[in-house]
């Protein structure tokens, strides 16, 4: 049970790191797309500045509700609350979050078509989070039932 303990602390701690990250990532973005930006012109001739800041800016805000949201999980789990459906709500709001950001670089990915990548990639953990969440809710039912049972 202790090592359980330090698995979530340790997940809790580099959740709160990423999401410092997000912000700084935020911060520097401009200076970071700028950099990208100015090699893409020299090859193609054409910028992909404004649709890359807007494509990141709105992505990184739904990654912020994301780590929030996953913040919240792991404050459940320390606390033992596992199976409850609070937990079913925040992996239902985090693949809605996969599936924004999937949509968010559906738009990018006609200007850069590596970000069919991150389209693909964010969808396919949306549907696996989907199927977690339904696991949880299945599994909140029969603890149900067998908390009524004893």
């Amino acid at each position: 049970m202790k090592k359980q303990n330090y698995s979530v602390m340790t997940t809790s701690i580099l959740v709160k790191a990423v999401f410092v990250l997000i912000i700084v990532c935020c911060i520097f973005a401009p200076l970071i797309v700028r950099v990208y930006d100015n090699g893409i012109i020299a090859l193609t001739g054409r910028s992909v500045y404004m649709p890359m800041i807007i494509t990141l800016y709105l992505a990184a805000a739904v990654a912020l509700v994301l780590v929030t949201a996953l913040d919240r999980l792991l404050s459940n789990i320390r606390h033992d609350k596992v199976f409850i459906p609070a937990n079913v709500k925040i992996l239902r709001l985090i693949s809605y979050c996969c599936f924004a950001v999937s949509v968010i670089f559906i738009y990018f990915s006609f200007i850069r078509p590596f970000a069919w990548l991150v389209v693909i990639a964010a969808a396919f953990f949306g549907l696996i989070l989907r199927v977690i969440k339904n696991v949880f809710e299945q599994a909140i039912v029969i603890k149900e039932e067998n908390d009524f049972t004893i």
